[in-house]
């Protein structure tokens, strides 16, 4: 294995090119060896305590969330979320009849963004931070699906935001402190949150356009699921240890659980949360994000005992996002194909 600053440094150099004013943190982890470093094109790279917003990286840790209270026996998979949601919010029987594993997913029907965002008031800045509770309660009454689940296996934002409110009425609990409660603090995660605390904010580094233009904070009142997390490499790579079987077993048995292929999804299968690609015959399990200026990637391989983490402060560029490219997806499973036996 090549140096793990050598290596980082390579797959990262067309990103940094790319994006040259980006502040990116990466951590790597093999066999129990741990590297985490700032990188930056042109000026100081960030210290490696720098925080981030998740953007859509939030749905494995909502998906985490599910099968941690599965574990603990306060939700079944096959859960219908008429168990969860009242009737006089959502009262389609069909709609009723979706599972919290069809809502992981991504195999529940539901549209990718909500058919009412355009109600909210418009604001390019935030997109979804004028989506209230009751623009999201609208949805749930008026939505009627033609076909029952499960679905062929679709990205679903709003399913995301669905599933934390699920799981968010069944413990009485806002999004931010179930999230707190039974995954953060017990896992030690203490720089993730769905909440900017003021103690936190001095490290938190604002999101940017592609040609390093400001983003204000995107957030996210109603489907917090989906998008709301922040958090630092170092925390990020300690939720992924985790998932390699570092750690308790009240943990480390629910978050290897959701690992498993589930369904297919074109030439990826998914867990619940991830992405599971083939990588050289073996599984490798991923997320990527692009959202309100930030990126980020983080995958894991059990069989290789590796993990990578990369998160940036500049949002795509139109051409990337015109082919769909992700940036930092390409050179996080570049890496983690390095590491694989």
């Amino acid at each position: 294995m090549s140096n793990p600053s050598d290596l980082l440094h390579a797959e990262l150099r067309p990103y940094l090119r790319g994006y040259p004013t980006a502040s990116v943190c990466a951590a790597m982890t093999w066999q129990g060896a741990l590297h985490v470093e700032g990188l930056r094109g042109k000026g100081t790279p960030p210290a490696t305590d720098a925080l981030f917003s998740l953007g859509s990286l939030t749905e494995v840790f909502t998906a985490a969330l599910l099968a941690v209270m599965v574990e603990q026996g306060n939700v079944r998979l096959e859960e219908p979320l008429s168990n969860l949601i009242p009737s006089g919010l959502l009262n389609d029987e069909v709609a009723r009849s979706i599972t919290l594993e069809q809502l992981a997913t991504h195999t529940s029907g539901l549209p990718h963004l909500p058919p009412n965002l355009a109600a909210a008031p418009r604001n390019p800045d935030d997109p979804f931070g004028g989506y209230s509770a009751s623009l999201f309660g609208e949805f749930l009454r008026d939505y009627h699906p033609r076909q029952p689940p499960p679905r062929p296996s679709s990205e679903s934002f709003l399913g995301m935001g669905v599933l934390g409110h699920a799981l968010s009425r069944r413990m009485a609990l806002n999004y931010g402190h179930l999230m707190r409660d039974v995954l953060c603090k017990p896992m030690g995660l203490v720089d993730t949150t769905a909440r900017v605390t003021e103690e936190l904010a001095p490290r938190l580094l604002q999101g940017h356009t592609a040609r390093g233009k400001p983003v204000p904070p995107w957030t996210f009142p109603a489907l917090p699921g989906g998008g709301a997390l922040h958090s630092t490499v170092g925390d990020v790579m300690r939720f992924l240890e985790t998932n390699l079987g570092r750690g308790e077993t009240s943990f480390t048995r629910p978050l290897f659980r959701m690992q498993a292929p589930r369904v297919k999804a074109g030439p990826i299968q998914r867990g619940l949360g991830w992405n599971v690609s083939k990588v050289r015959g073996k599984d490798v399990v991923w997320r990527s994000s692009v959202m309100g200026g930030y990126v980020g990637f983080m995958g894991l391989s059990v069989a290789a005992d590796a993990a990578v983490v990369l998160l940036a402060d500049h949002g795509w560029s139109l051409f990337a996002a015109l082919r769909g490219r992700v940036p930092l997806e390409a050179p996080g499973l570049t890496l983690m194909s390095r590491f694989l036996p």
